[in-house]
């Protein structure tokens, strides 16, 4: 049984009525501004004059790691330029996810502070050389600027450090005074209370 034209021709306007609506209301959606992503982002900025590896968050910005001469393994490093190579290897390893924690280990038959993806878990990613020493632990905590107990009976001194970086960041490790004390971010004055 054939249909007549003026049906057909009345259903394919009605299938292209829906789908030019559908269309334009899926446009009309995508078009709506959408709210900015807030993100941590890290850079180099200063902490009393001395170059330091920041993290801006959307809660406001803290220091990382100060880059003070203490904080060097070669004293002729210059500490510009360290921290610039290291907030850029901060932001990398957030952006592909694996900032999840920061220890200590040995790359390349050196010893460094790294990013591990969780507690107990060797290196992934090389954030910076360690200056000398047998004290790893020892020398994460001065350059986080933190105490942390050791949790067991080994000597602090073998005794590897696991950061975590969300906890690092939301201010829940006890903090060592002095330069640039590691305080929870600044809110920032542009973004609204």
């Amino acid at each position: 049984m054939k249909r007549p034209l003026l049906t057909t021709v009345i259903r394919g306007s009605q299938v292209g009525a829906i789908a030019l609506l559908q269309t334009l209301s899926a446009t009309l959606t995508l078009a709506q501004p959408q709210p900015p992503v807030e993100t941590t982002r890290f850079f180099c900025g200063t902490v009393e004059g001395i170059p330091a590896t920041m993290a801006g968050t959307p809660n406001g910005e803290m220091p990382m790691v100060i880059w003070d001469r203490n904080a060097l393994k070669d004293p002729n490093t210059n500490p510009q330029q360290q921290c610039e190579e290291v907030s850029t290897r901060f932001q990398t390893y957030y952006d592909n996810g694996t900032l999840n924690y920061i220890t200590s280990g040995v790359m390349n038959g050196q010893l460094v502070a790294c990013v591990a993806p969780g507690e107990n878990e060797p290196c992934s990613g090389m954030l910076f050389p360690l200056s000398g020493g047998n004290n790893p632990r020892g020398m994460l905590q001065r350059m986080f600027r933190i105490r942390v107990a050791s949790a067991g009976p080994i000597a602090e001194t073998t005794e590897r450090l696991y950061i975590s970086f969300d906890k690092y960041l939301n201010g829940e490790y006890p903090q060592l005074r002095g330069l640039g004390s590691r305080t929870p971010p600044v809110p920032r004055r542009d973004v609204p209370q």
